[in-house]
């Protein structure tokens, strides 16, 4: 089997108590052939000395000390040192199966820039395993139209494998938040073929710190907005990724306002304002055109979002019951 390098990149800031876990699981990979970044990036806690002392132990293991910049910041100060054929970006709060990187190279096609694999939201003893249905190798172009769609592929970072041919320039937005998304899209964008594996490979920590509240999803919507308005104006000139941009912020929004529609119902009027000039842009894309239930679906969000959602939820609370009492 051929062994390129992968350069796996981490940022660290004040996680000292889930850091060893998550270095572990990448230093231990029965896929050998790794350069590790570790990028400090500020920490006020231990963490910064755990890098290092796993850096005296590994010799694959790079680690960086720099002011607090910013996840963002950090990841790109990794991007333009690494040497990897391939990267894979790990959240230091987070671990990944021990034969991530074997299984991926054994079933990845040879024509793929992009290689997505399944993951697990974990909360304290309990998982809630993100898997697609199948293999699955297509166009980056297509798996674009999907995620504008239907969010699948997801726009994540750490449940993909990246060829550092395609990626070239590219680095994320920096001083924002929700920043993967846009760094995603704009690579498949790049992309020849993505491929998708349905493997759970990767875990993602997640404590119950409390519910979500609506000036939480608003803070989402802010640098979402943002972050679209930045890809808006770098792909002016390109009217298919103006396409894609749109629809996946329409569909987006339409999630994060189901989230918490009964707190939303003053900001609907909002929502249509800065929703506005997406909608031609939506309505025209063939998927939707075509589709006599998503024409439907955009054009009673676009009615009224807190309608939309009001009713979307009730009807998936009933489905819920329903399902309860079948099982």
């Amino acid at each position: 089997m051929n062994t390129p390098l992968v350069s796996v990149i981490v940022p660290v800031y004040n996680v000292a108590s889930y850091l060893e876990q998550c270095l572990d699981s990448i230093v231990n990979q029965t896929y050998r052939h790794l350069e590790i970044i570790l990028v400090d990036d500020g920490s006020t806690d231990e963490s910064g000395a755990i890098c290092d002392r796993y850096a005296e132990q590994d010799s694959r293991i790079k680690v960086v000390h720099k002011e607090n910049g910013g996840q963002s910041s950090a990841r790109n100060v990794a991007l333009d040192m690494m040497m990897g054929e391939w990267v894979l970006f790990v959240d230091s709060d987070d671990w990944i199966e021990l034969n991530t990187l074997e299984l991926l190279f054994e079933q990845k096609d040879e024509r793929a820039d992009i290689v997505e694999f399944g993951f697990s939201y974990n909360y304290l003893e309990e998982e809630s395993n993100q898997l697609l249905n199948e293999d699955m190798v297509c166009s980056g172009r297509h798996a674009l139209k999907l995620l504008a769609l239907t969010e699948k592929p997801m726009g994540i970072m750490c449940d993909k494998l990246f060829r550092t041919e395609t990626l070239g320039n590219l680095r994320f937005i920096e001083g924002r938040y929700y920043e993967d998304t846009p760094f995603v899209i704009e690579f498949l964008w790049k992309s020849k073929f993505y491929q998708y594996i349905p493997s759970v490979l990767y875990r993602y920590r997640r404590d119950r710190t409390g519910q979500t509240t609506y000036k939480m999803v608003a803070d989402i919507q802010k640098h979402m907005h943002q972050n679209l308005e930045s890809l808006m104006e770098r792909y002016a000139n390109e009217p298919e990724m103006m396409l894609y941009l749109s629809t996946w912020y329409l569909n987006r929004t339409k999630k994060e306002l189901l989230t918490l529609y009964t707190e939303a119902k003053e900001d609907w009027q909002e929502f249509k304002r800065v929703l506005g000039p997406h909608w031609k842009l939506a309505c025209g894309m063939p998927f939707i055109k075509t589709s006599i239930l998503q024409n439907l679906k955009l054009r009673a969000f676009q009615y009224n979002p807190y309608l939309y959602a009001s009713v979307l939820s009730c009807l998936q609370s009933i489905a819920e019951k329903l399902k309860g009492k079948n099982n």
